[in-house]
């Protein structure tokens, strides 16, 4: 229970959030499913971080809601990546 962990799972969390905003809108004005897979890859991602943040707060949470620190550093890495490639210019 640190507060790198719990500010780490947050940012996972959060970044997972915001980067599922610009998918779901692109899904909904052309219709195309793998928009709808960065949609539900970006949920599920939210979904672990908001765990993984229940898991850092001193409220006794089970133990299967506890992430180590190198599991946080990659699900961030892999986050980041996902909001990169929204974010990134389409190229012409």
């Amino acid at each position: 229970m640190g507060l790198i962990e719990l500010f780490t799972a947050a940012l996972i969390a959060g970044i997972s959030c915001i980067n599922t905003a610009l998918p779901a809108f692109a899904a909904v004005r052309s219709g195309e499913r793998r928009f709808a897979a960065l949609v539900a890859a970006n949920a599920v991602l939210a979904l672990l971080g908001g765990l993984w943040t229940w898991g850092q707060l001193p409220l006794s949470p089970p133990s299967w809601v506890v992430a180590p620190e190198p599991v946080l550093g990659l699900v961030l890495l892999v986050a980041a990546l996902f909001l990169v490639s929204t974010l990134w210019p389409r190229s012409s």
